[in-house]
């Protein structure tokens, strides 16, 4: 079993990072399959954002000698087949290079009935590939309509046609996006990002935090990102060259309960180093073309066993997606590049499927064995896009592999089991700096002190997100001891997950803060402490017998019995036991 926790924890005034505990154990194999890509080893060129360009070429109806601009003919054509062909729906041509990604958008509606959109192409022989038909994908809200991706491969130039009910739709445009390149993508053995420390990032000055090599972790299960769970080794999208300013798209949060399966359809014959331009492509068509602000897919695995990061938002986080209309918020997208509705799908991208999924289903405490009710409906925790919408997605190769993944996933979840649900919570920071914080709807706050996080572990650990989900969210006021119940308005003094209510704000003000100063919590985050006795202005620590009089946001050792009687008019006062933590960040005053 592979086991790694992290309790992540700042010191001082900018919260310097706590130890990284790593437990190792057996390695998780990698793919063996005779597509599996080697060893990576250091890459000579760096990665480096690249921007796509885009082409839009209108769909019309050509004659039948081809003079419509836009539908030159392809050189392999004969007259008569190219006769045949104008006399039927809308046409589009366009020279691409490279592995270019098309696609067909209109204006209308988003799942127009009887409409059948297909392209081909040629290559630079003259070799014409026959009509395949691209599948028409309903997306977001406000999105513009059009089809799913499609990598053409390796030609010079593409056609599409558009025939049925072409009448319900207008504006028609297919969609040509050159990726562009980038030194790194001819690598074929892009190195994974450094492992460096785990659970705060490269340069980020961890104390005591333990590399992956001196815990003895091999550097095959070691996350190249500098996550704190141990995801299975992947790629960064800096690493397949995003050009983060084309997303639009703000990340935001869900609540995984399954995973679904895709394929992105398009070329097979892709090699190791075409995969970077095909993820800028879908990229492109996805956040740019379909107006999704994003690529939809959370993570893409390719035929050779790697697993690549999609969607922005951290692969910790419960990352919404843009994959299945309709059921983004519940899930994550894994999608396979390439298409395998009769192409056989390779063993190692099902392996890397279930490398993945065994770890991200178990941070978010998701059975891969179980099901969950979506929509009201009843649904394995790891399913098809076909089983949701009408497509034929992933394929069938791929399709009628489930069951076998869900066992092996199942499986591969005892791996995890030390960190079952364990990305449920609501402690975030960057891996890149020792900022904590505890995030309540669409803001953040930062907490204070290592006392305070001790105090908040209920709440779930410490997850790295990217910084564009933290930049996306609201700053809000820093994160003291005390926490307000916004139902009811009741402020409490927060310490090893226990909440004691304070009877006043005067007694708030003795502890040195104030009620305006109270962080306002959900509901959730609230029940998951416990309620404890009321607090009170008298407090010891849970490990001495000495008795303080807080005041002024100082304590004040009480001498003696009498004495402190005498402070409370002859009474015997409630005393509040706290973490020795807790205490010792009240500033010690002169004696009471």
């Amino acid at each position: 079993m592979l086991t790694r926790t992290r309790r992540a924890v700042a010191l001082t005034a900018s919260l310097t990072m706590l130890a990284t505990t790593l437990v190792a154990g057996p390695t998780i194999a990698r793919p063996t399959a005779s597509t599996a890509v080697p060893a990576a080893v250091p890459s000579t060129a760096n990665p480096e954002p690249v921007e796509p360009s885009v082409e839009e070429v209108p769909l019309e109806s050509a004659s039948a000698d081809g003079e419509s601009p836009s539908v030159a003919p392809f050189s392999a054509d004969s007259p008569d087949a190219r006769a045949a062909d104008a006399l039927d729906g809308l046409h589009a041509s366009s020279d691409v290079s490279g592995f270019a990604t098309v696609g067909v958008v209109w204006q209308g509606p988003a799942d127009p009935t009887g409409l059948t959109v297909e392209v081909r192409s040629e290559d630079a022989t003259g070799r014409v590939s026959s009509w395949e038909a691209l599948e028409i994908e309903p997306g977001s809200e406000g999105g513009v309509p059009g089809t799913a991706p499609f990598v053409v491969g390796d030609a010079s130039r593409v056609e599409a046609r558009v025939t049925g009910a072409v009448g319900e739709v207008h504006d028609l445009e297919l969609v040509i996006i050159d990726p562009g390149t980038s030194a790194a993508d001819a690598s074929d053995t892009l190195a994974p990002p450094a492992t460096a420390s785990f659970g705060g990032g490269s340069g980020s000055g961890l104390s005591g935090a333990r590399t992956a090599a001196s815990a003895g972790i091999d550097a095959a299960v070691a996350s190249g990102y500098p996550g704190s769970s141990l995801a299975p080794a992947f790629y960064s999208r800096a690493q397949w060259g995003a050009d983060e300013s084309l997303r639009t798209w703000s990340p935001a949060q869900g609540n995984i309960k399954a995973a679904v399966i895709h394929h992105t359809a398009g070329t097979n014959t892709y090699g190791t180093g075409d995969v970077p331009a095909i993820l800028r492509g879908i990229y492109a068509y996805h956040a740019q073309t379909r107006g999704w602000g994003d690529i939809g897919y959370n993570f893409l695995v390719d035929k050779f066993g790697r697993i690549w990061e999609g969607r922005a938002g951290g692969i910790e986080l419960e990352t919404t997606g843009a994959h299945v209309s309709g059921y983004n918020t519940p899930t994550t997208g894994v999608s396979v590049l390439g298409n395998y509705q009769t192409t056989t799908v390779s063993n190692a991208a099902v392996d890397a499927i279930v490398r993945l999924l065994g770890w991200k289903l178990s941070i978010h405490g998701v059975d891969a064995g179980g099901t969950t009710v979506i929509n009201g409906q009843r649904l394995p925790t790891i399913f098809g896009h076909r089983d949701v919408a009408s497509t034929s997605c992933p394929g069938q190769t791929l399709w009628v592999r489930q069951d076998e993944i869900r066992r092996r996933v199942k499986a591969e979840q005892s791996r995890y089991s030390a960190l079952w649900g364990t990305a449920t919570g609501s402690l975030v920071m960057s891996p890149y700096r020792p900022d904590v914080y505890l995030v309540v709807g669409g803001t953040k706050h930062r907490l204070t002190t290592t006392g305070i996080l001790d105090s908040l572990s209920a709440q779930g650990r410490v997850s790295d997100a990217a910084d564009s989900y933290l930049s996306y969210l609201a700053t809000g006021k820093p994160l003291g001891r005390f926490l307000r119940d916004p139902r009811d308005g009741t402020v409490a003094f927060v310490d090893g997950n226990t909440r004691r209510r304070a009877s006043s704000c005067d007694l708030v003000t003795s502890f040195g803060s104030s009620c305006a100063a109270a962080v306002d919590v959900t509901a959730a985050q609230w029940s998951r402490l416990a309620a404890g006795p009321p607090l009170s202005r008298f407090i010891r620590s849970s490990s001495s017998d000495s008795v303080f009089l807080v005041q002024g946001g100082t304590r004040h050792w009480v001498s003696s019995w009498a004495r402190l009687l005498s402070l409370n008019d002859g009474r015997v006062p409630e005393i509040s036991i706290l973490t020795p933590k807790a205490v010792s960040e009240i500033r010690q005053g002169q004696n009471a």
